[in-house]
Protein backbone atom coordinates (compact mmCIF):
# COMPACT_ATOMS: atom_id res chain seq x y z
CA UNK A 1 0.00 0.00 0.00
CA UNK A 2 1.32 3.43 -1.18
CA UNK A 3 2.35 5.65 1.68
CA UNK A 4 1.83 9.53 1.27
CA UNK A 5 3.72 12.19 3.37
CA UNK A 6 0.91 14.14 2.79
CA UNK A 7 -2.52 12.89 2.62
CA UNK A 8 -6.24 13.41 2.36
CA UNK A 9 -6.69 15.31 5.78
CA UNK A 10 -3.99 17.89 4.29
CA UNK A 11 -5.54 17.66 1.00
CA UNK A 12 -8.82 18.46 2.74
CA UNK A 13 -7.31 21.35 4.78
CA UNK A 14 -6.06 22.51 1.60
CA UNK A 15 -9.83 22.64 0.08
CA UNK A 16 -11.56 23.88 3.06
CA UNK A 17 -9.29 26.54 3.79
CA UNK A 18 -9.45 28.06 0.42
CA UNK A 19 -13.01 28.01 0.16
CA UNK A 20 -13.99 29.41 3.22
CA UNK A 21 -11.43 31.89 2.78
CA UNK A 22 -12.99 32.44 -0.64
CA UNK A 23 -16.47 32.14 0.62
CA UNK A 24 -15.51 35.14 2.66
CA UNK A 25 -14.70 37.25 -0.49
CA UNK A 26 -17.64 36.92 -2.41
CA UNK A 27 -20.01 37.56 0.57
CA UNK A 28 -17.97 40.88 0.99
CA UNK A 29 -17.68 41.68 -2.70
CA UNK A 30 -21.87 41.41 -2.53
CA UNK A 31 -22.05 43.49 0.53
CA UNK A 32 -19.96 46.42 -0.97
CA UNK A 33 -21.36 46.35 -4.37
CA UNK A 34 -24.72 45.51 -3.74
CA UNK A 35 -25.64 46.42 -0.07
CA UNK A 36 -29.33 45.39 0.67
CA UNK A 37 -29.95 44.48 -2.84
CA UNK A 38 -27.15 41.28 -2.57
CA UNK A 39 -28.04 40.53 1.72
CA UNK A 40 -29.13 37.24 1.04
CA UNK A 41 -25.73 36.79 -0.71
CA UNK A 42 -23.57 37.97 1.79
CA UNK A 43 -25.53 37.25 4.81
CA UNK A 44 -25.24 33.03 3.00
CA UNK A 45 -21.48 33.81 2.70
CA UNK A 46 -21.10 35.75 6.28
CA UNK A 47 -22.55 32.57 8.07
CA UNK A 48 -20.91 30.01 6.28
CA UNK A 49 -17.47 31.45 5.86
CA UNK A 50 -15.55 30.58 9.08
CA UNK A 51 -16.53 26.66 9.31
CA UNK A 52 -14.85 24.94 6.36
CA UNK A 53 -11.27 26.83 7.38
CA UNK A 54 -12.49 25.47 10.87
CA UNK A 55 -13.00 22.10 9.32
CA UNK A 56 -9.69 21.69 7.40
CA UNK A 57 -8.14 23.22 11.18
CA UNK A 58 -9.28 20.37 13.21
CA UNK A 59 -8.53 17.57 10.53
CA UNK A 60 -5.19 19.04 10.35
CA UNK A 61 -4.73 19.07 13.92
CA UNK A 62 -6.25 14.97 14.30
CA UNK A 63 -3.60 14.06 11.37
CA UNK A 64 -0.74 15.67 13.44
CA UNK A 65 -1.38 12.77 15.77
CA UNK A 66 -0.67 14.75 18.70
CA UNK A 67 -2.85 18.02 18.82
CA UNK A 68 0.09 19.74 21.23
CA UNK A 69 1.81 19.84 18.44
CA UNK A 70 -0.32 22.38 16.67
CA UNK A 71 -0.51 24.58 19.50
CA UNK A 72 3.30 24.96 19.94
CA UNK A 73 3.15 26.23 16.22
CA UNK A 74 1.62 29.18 17.32
CA UNK A 75 2.25 29.55 21.15
CA UNK A 76 5.36 28.41 21.93
CA UNK A 77 8.03 31.09 23.19
CA UNK A 78 10.62 31.33 20.25
CA UNK A 79 14.09 30.13 20.65
CA UNK A 80 15.41 31.49 17.44
CA UNK A 81 16.63 35.02 15.87
CA UNK A 82 13.90 34.48 12.74
CA UNK A 83 11.16 33.88 15.18
CA UNK A 84 9.06 37.08 16.50
CA UNK A 85 9.88 37.12 20.40
CA UNK A 86 7.53 36.66 22.95
CA UNK A 87 6.07 34.70 26.03
CA UNK A 88 3.26 33.79 24.21
CA UNK A 89 3.35 33.26 20.80
CA UNK A 90 5.56 32.13 17.65
CA UNK A 91 6.17 33.32 14.37
CA UNK A 92 9.20 32.11 12.55
CA UNK A 93 9.30 34.69 9.38
CA UNK A 94 10.77 32.24 6.98
CA UNK A 95 8.96 29.33 7.08
CA UNK A 96 5.65 29.36 4.92
CA UNK A 97 3.31 27.20 7.35
CA UNK A 98 4.34 29.85 10.05
CA UNK A 99 2.98 32.16 8.43
CA UNK A 100 -0.36 30.10 7.04
CA UNK A 101 -1.40 28.86 10.02
CA UNK A 102 -1.10 32.60 11.79
CA UNK A 103 -2.71 33.91 8.60
CA UNK A 104 -5.74 31.38 9.07
CA UNK A 105 -6.22 32.42 12.85
CA UNK A 106 -6.53 36.09 11.83
CA UNK A 107 -8.76 34.98 9.10
CA UNK A 108 -10.82 32.72 11.31
CA UNK A 109 -11.35 35.67 13.92
CA UNK A 110 -12.49 38.40 11.29
CA UNK A 111 -14.94 35.99 10.03
CA UNK A 112 -16.61 35.70 13.08
CA UNK A 113 -16.51 39.07 13.67
CA UNK A 114 -17.93 39.47 9.96
CA UNK A 115 -20.46 37.17 10.66
CA UNK A 116 -21.91 38.75 14.24
CA UNK A 117 -22.17 42.31 12.75
CA UNK A 118 -23.36 41.22 9.35
CA UNK A 119 -26.50 39.72 11.59
CA UNK A 120 -26.77 42.87 13.50
CA UNK A 121 -27.22 44.73 10.41
CA UNK A 122 -30.45 43.70 10.30
CA UNK A 123 -31.85 45.32 13.18
CA UNK A 124 -29.29 48.27 13.33
CA UNK A 125 -28.24 50.79 10.79
CA UNK A 126 -24.72 51.67 11.92
CA UNK A 127 -23.84 47.81 11.88
CA UNK A 128 -24.00 48.06 8.31
CA UNK A 129 -20.79 50.37 8.07
CA UNK A 130 -19.27 48.33 10.72
CA UNK A 131 -19.93 45.27 8.34
CA UNK A 132 -18.15 47.14 5.52
CA UNK A 133 -15.03 48.29 7.53
CA UNK A 134 -14.83 44.47 8.44
CA UNK A 135 -14.98 43.08 5.32
CA UNK A 136 -12.59 45.77 3.88
CA UNK A 137 -10.02 44.75 6.18
CA UNK A 138 -10.55 40.79 6.05
CA UNK A 139 -10.65 40.46 2.22
CA UNK A 140 -6.76 40.92 1.98
CA UNK A 141 -6.59 38.04 4.54
CA UNK A 142 -8.78 35.82 2.89
CA UNK A 143 -6.72 36.32 -0.37
CA UNK A 144 -3.42 35.55 1.56
CA UNK A 145 -5.22 32.43 3.14
CA UNK A 146 -6.62 31.62 -0.50
CA UNK A 147 -3.27 32.06 -1.92
CA UNK A 148 -0.85 30.25 0.64
CA UNK A 149 -2.68 26.92 0.10
CA UNK A 150 -0.91 27.05 -3.00
CA UNK A 151 2.23 28.48 -1.85
CA UNK A 152 2.68 26.09 1.04
CA UNK A 153 3.34 22.66 -1.40
CA UNK A 154 4.90 25.31 -4.50
CA UNK A 155 7.82 26.39 -2.38
CA UNK A 156 8.29 22.38 -1.92
CA UNK A 157 11.37 20.92 -4.59
CA UNK A 158 8.33 18.84 -5.58
CA UNK A 159 8.50 18.84 -10.10
CA UNK A 160 4.68 18.99 -10.33
CA UNK A 161 3.91 21.27 -7.00
CA UNK A 162 7.06 23.79 -7.79
CA UNK A 163 5.35 25.42 -10.48
CA UNK A 164 4.51 29.40 -10.29
CA UNK A 165 1.20 28.97 -11.54
CA UNK A 166 -0.15 26.62 -8.90
CA UNK A 167 -1.38 29.06 -6.24
CA UNK A 168 -2.86 30.64 -9.38
CA UNK A 169 -4.94 27.63 -10.33
CA UNK A 170 -5.64 27.13 -6.19
CA UNK A 171 -6.63 30.06 -6.09
CA UNK A 172 -9.07 30.78 -9.27
CA UNK A 173 -10.30 27.03 -7.84
CA UNK A 174 -10.97 28.61 -4.27
CA UNK A 175 -13.11 31.20 -5.60
CA UNK A 176 -15.29 29.14 -7.91
CA UNK A 177 -15.95 26.70 -5.32
CA UNK A 178 -16.93 29.74 -3.24
CA UNK A 179 -19.49 30.67 -5.95
CA UNK A 180 -20.84 27.63 -5.98
CA UNK A 181 -21.58 27.36 -2.01
CA UNK A 182 -23.07 30.27 -1.67
CA UNK A 183 -25.16 28.69 -4.94
CA UNK A 184 -25.30 25.38 -2.60
CA UNK A 185 -27.12 26.92 0.22
CA UNK A 186 -29.15 29.49 -1.73
CA UNK A 187 -30.57 26.54 -3.81
CA UNK A 188 -30.82 24.42 -0.86
CA UNK A 189 -33.27 26.75 1.09
CA UNK A 190 -35.21 27.40 -2.15
CA UNK A 191 -36.06 23.95 -2.20
CA UNK A 192 -37.15 23.80 1.27
CA UNK A 193 -39.19 27.03 1.01
CA UNK A 194 -40.26 26.97 -2.43
CA UNK A 195 -42.56 30.21 -1.80
CA UNK A 196 -39.41 32.43 -0.81
CA UNK A 197 -37.24 34.49 -3.00
CA UNK A 198 -34.03 33.21 -1.43
CA UNK A 199 -32.94 31.70 -4.13
CA UNK A 200 -33.19 34.30 -6.98
CA UNK A 201 -29.45 35.78 -6.63
CA UNK A 202 -28.91 31.87 -7.75
CA UNK A 203 -28.60 32.49 -11.49
CA UNK A 204 -26.63 35.69 -11.55
CA UNK A 205 -23.97 33.85 -9.39
CA UNK A 206 -23.92 31.24 -11.55
CA UNK A 207 -23.52 33.40 -15.08
CA UNK A 208 -20.69 35.06 -12.70
CA UNK A 209 -18.86 31.46 -11.95
CA UNK A 210 -18.92 30.34 -15.30
CA UNK A 211 -16.56 33.50 -16.11
CA UNK A 212 -14.41 32.63 -12.95
CA UNK A 213 -14.15 29.44 -14.48
CA UNK A 214 -12.92 30.06 -17.89
CA UNK A 215 -9.95 31.99 -15.76
CA UNK A 216 -9.64 28.63 -13.95
CA UNK A 217 -9.57 26.42 -16.88
CA UNK A 218 -6.97 28.77 -18.78
CA UNK A 219 -4.63 28.35 -15.73
CA UNK A 220 -5.32 24.57 -15.17
CA UNK A 221 -4.17 24.66 -18.98
CA UNK A 222 -1.12 26.19 -18.97
CA UNK A 223 -0.43 24.31 -15.42
CA UNK A 224 -0.52 21.41 -17.49
CA UNK A 225 1.94 22.47 -20.12
CA UNK A 226 4.24 23.28 -18.17
CA UNK A 227 4.20 20.26 -15.93
CA UNK A 228 3.84 18.04 -18.77
CA UNK A 229 7.45 16.41 -19.04
CA UNK A 230 7.32 15.48 -15.27
CA UNK A 231 6.25 11.33 -15.07
CA UNK A 232 4.01 12.81 -11.90
CA UNK A 233 1.98 15.07 -14.28
CA UNK A 234 1.46 12.51 -17.10
CA UNK A 235 0.45 9.97 -14.11
CA UNK A 236 -2.18 13.10 -12.84
CA UNK A 237 -3.95 13.32 -16.24
CA UNK A 238 -3.34 9.81 -17.66
CA UNK A 239 -2.60 6.31 -15.95
CA UNK A 240 -3.41 6.95 -12.38
CA UNK A 241 -5.94 9.96 -12.12
CA UNK A 242 -6.95 10.48 -15.80
CA UNK A 243 -10.57 9.47 -15.30
CA UNK A 244 -10.97 11.68 -12.36
CA UNK A 245 -9.58 14.02 -13.60
CA UNK A 246 -11.30 14.33 -16.83
CA UNK A 247 -14.02 13.63 -15.89
CA UNK A 248 -14.82 14.99 -12.38
CA UNK A 249 -12.30 18.09 -12.53
CA UNK A 250 -12.79 19.00 -15.87
CA UNK A 251 -15.94 17.86 -17.18
CA UNK A 252 -18.43 18.15 -14.27
CA UNK A 253 -16.32 20.63 -12.29
CA UNK A 254 -16.07 23.29 -15.04
CA UNK A 255 -16.84 22.82 -18.57
CA UNK A 256 -21.00 21.81 -17.29
CA UNK A 257 -21.39 24.57 -14.87
CA UNK A 258 -19.80 26.89 -17.40
CA UNK A 259 -21.79 26.05 -19.84
CA UNK A 260 -24.86 26.19 -18.04
CA UNK A 261 -23.74 29.69 -16.95
CA UNK A 262 -23.79 30.73 -19.92
CA UNK A 263 -26.98 29.34 -20.88
CA UNK A 264 -27.72 32.48 -18.20
CA UNK A 265 -28.30 30.07 -15.17
CA UNK A 266 -30.07 26.86 -14.18
CA UNK A 267 -34.02 26.85 -14.68
CA UNK A 268 -34.73 25.01 -10.95
CA UNK A 269 -33.15 25.15 -7.76
CA UNK A 270 -32.92 21.14 -7.79
CA UNK A 271 -30.29 21.55 -10.76
CA UNK A 272 -28.24 24.25 -9.01
CA UNK A 273 -28.06 21.82 -6.22
CA UNK A 274 -26.45 19.55 -8.28
CA UNK A 275 -24.25 21.54 -10.85
CA UNK A 276 -22.91 23.58 -7.45
CA UNK A 277 -22.25 20.30 -5.65
CA UNK A 278 -20.18 19.05 -8.52
CA UNK A 279 -18.25 21.96 -8.70
CA UNK A 280 -17.77 21.60 -4.86
CA UNK A 281 -16.60 17.83 -5.81
CA UNK A 282 -14.15 18.97 -8.34
CA UNK A 283 -12.30 21.38 -6.42
CA UNK A 284 -11.07 18.94 -3.91
CA UNK A 285 -10.57 16.20 -6.70
CA UNK A 286 -8.11 19.11 -8.00
CA UNK A 287 -5.82 19.35 -4.67
CA UNK A 288 -6.40 16.14 -3.86
CA UNK A 289 -5.33 14.89 -7.38
CA UNK A 290 -2.30 16.94 -7.39
CA UNK A 291 -1.15 16.37 -3.55
CA UNK A 292 -1.48 12.68 -4.37
CA UNK A 293 -0.26 12.72 -7.54
CA UNK A 294 2.86 14.59 -7.53
CA UNK A 295 4.16 12.14 -4.66
CA UNK A 296 3.87 9.34 -7.06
Amino acid sequence: MEHYVWGAPVAIDLFTAGLGAAIFMVAVVANLAGGRKYRRISTAGALIAPWPVILGVVLLIIDLGRPGRFWEMILKRAQELNHLESPFIMFKIGSTMSIGIWLVVVFIILSFVYLIVALLAYPFKWAEIFQKVVGVVGVPFALLVTTYTGVLIAASNNVVWNNWLLPVVFVSSAIVAGIAAIVFILAGLQICNPESEIGSDVPKLEILNSRVIVVQLIMVILFIVFGIGSASMRAIIGSAFGLLWWVGVIFLGLVVPLIIGFKGGAKSPHTSLVVSTMVLLGGFYLRYIILIGGQI
